[in-house]
């Protein structure tokens, strides 16, 4: 029985060459796959882009909703891009199959069979690219798109998943440390990145190309903030950065290419922007109070997942009483004990006793800093905690009975004082009439 053939470094390295050739003139099929699927998927994130949101509005301080729109920000931009690129490269892989498929049945231009004159024809074909080239650059194209995607996707990513837990553990530790403490590690990573692109563009001055401690430094300082920004990844997304970094000059049109798909990801960015509630987070809506906004009514606005302002049942009401569901966020926990104080535990009673407790002095605090008035009459409400039946909200409700109502418009203005941060006024119109019947 014989034994294989022993094989040679040298023919190891041409197998392992052929192999890499082979696996990148195949690699398009995966291509074509994988990039439908991700289009679909991409898709989807921009509802956890509105999740996140949500998320950020109901729990963050309002000091702090800065930081949460930055991250939202970010991520509806890096997924906007992401699914700019994935439908670029879907429609340019499709043409590049297409033109795969022309260059097997016509493999070049023909000068005598065609159709047109050969003045003409000649004229045409001289500035046309040829098809090899064409098939050639396009190929390039979709791959490039491919890795500069799955790059952005991992950056924002990373970087997403930090800025959350760094804003955690802010909120968890600052009752105990004082906030300039905490904020030493933003300081520091917002200096490095400072350093680095000045740096960035000092090194890459004609004068200080061959200074070596300036290019040193400037190593030193790239390498160090990629640590920081990127944590374990550093080393896998400098080295998709420096491949088109070290290979700029040769393929420059490619470069600029890429960079132009991020001006689609910044139209549909700004696109997507309105219809989400991510504006809330920096300019919280100011409600004209002569507009009757789809979000103060639940018959006209049904779908709604997740509410910004009050809302009563409908613009026009016919029924006895007017039913108000006024929403109250996690956040406003930070700010009750300057208006309700602090609750005490009562160690001498019972667990039930503490807990009934507990939910009136809570129902008692939404009281105190939420004013409803009718028509400029100040009312008072006896409200009652409910979850809201849609958006499944937390939130009080209470009713305001016919007798306080007048026939035809009335104007309900509801106040919201977060301590001395912010104050939140809505102005809800309706319509009373008083004898219809209900369906």
């Amino acid at each position: 029985m014989s034994l294989p053939p022993e094989t040679t470094p040298v023919e190891e390295k041409k197998k392992n060459i052929k192999w890499l050739q082979r696996l990148k003139e195949e690699s398009w099929e995966a291509e074509l796959l994988v990039s439908a699927i991700a289009i679909f998927g991409t898709f989807q994130l921009f509802g956890l882009i509105e999740w996140v949101t949500n998320k950020y509005i109901d729990l963050l301080p309002v000091e702090q909703y800065i930081y949460g729109y930055m991250i939202v920000f970010l991520g509806l931009l890096a997924i906007s891009i992401l699914v700019s690129m994935f439908v670029i490269h879907f429609v340019l892989r499709a043409y590049w199959i297409g033109l795969v498929g022309l260059n097997s049945v016509f493999p070049d231009y023909s000068i005598e069979d065609s159709v047109y004159s050969k003045i003409y024809t000649e004229k045409i074909l001289s500035i046309l690219p040829k098809q090899q080239d064409t098939i050639q650059k396009v190929d390039e194209l979709c791959s490039v798109i491919f890795s500069s995607a799955f790059t952005i996707l991992l950056i924002y990513s990373y970087m997403s998943l930090f800025l959350s837990i760094y804003m955690l553990i802010y909120n968890l530790l600052l009752d105990y440390v004082p906030s300039y403490i905490l904020l030493i590690p933003l300081f520091i990573i917002s200096g490095l990145l400072v350093l680095q692109m000045i740096f960035s563009v000092i090194g890459n001055l004609k004068k200080y190309k061959s200074n070596v401690m300036v290019q040193t430094w400037m190593f030193k300082l790239v390498k160090f903030t990629s640590m920081v920004t990127y944590g374990p990844l550093y080393r896998n997304l400098l080295q998709v950065s420096m491949v088109f970094g070290s290979n700029f000059k040769k393929k420059k049109s490619l470069v600029y290419l890429v960079l132009s798909f991020f001006a689609s990801g910044i139209f549909l960015t700004l696109v997507k922007f309105q219809d989400t509630n991510i504006p809330h987070l920096i300019f919280p809506k100011d409600h004209d109070v002569n507009l009757m906004y789809l979000s103060y009514y639940s018959d006209q606005n049904p779908d709604e997942s997740f509410l910004l302002t009050p809302q009563i049942q409908s613009d026009i009401i016919m029924g006895e009483t007017v039913k108000l569901f006024i929403p109250v966020f996690h956040h406003e926990r930070n700010y009750q004990a300057a208006t309700c104080g602090e609750y005490q535990e009562d160690d001498s009673l019972s667990n039930e006793q503490e807990r009934v407790k507990s939910r009136k002095f809570y129902l008692d605090c939404y009281n105190k800093y939420h004013m409803v008035t009718l028509n400029g009459q100040l009312l008072n409400i006896d409200f009652l905690k409910k979850d809201h039946a849609v958006s499944e909200q937390f939130g009080i409700v209470g009713f305001i009975d016919k007798e306080f109502l007048k026939k035809g418009e009335n104007t309900l203005v509801v106040t919201k004082t977060l301590g001395d941060v912010k104050e939140f006024t809505w102005t809800i119109p309706f319509y009373y009439q008083p004898n219809a019947q209900l369906k």
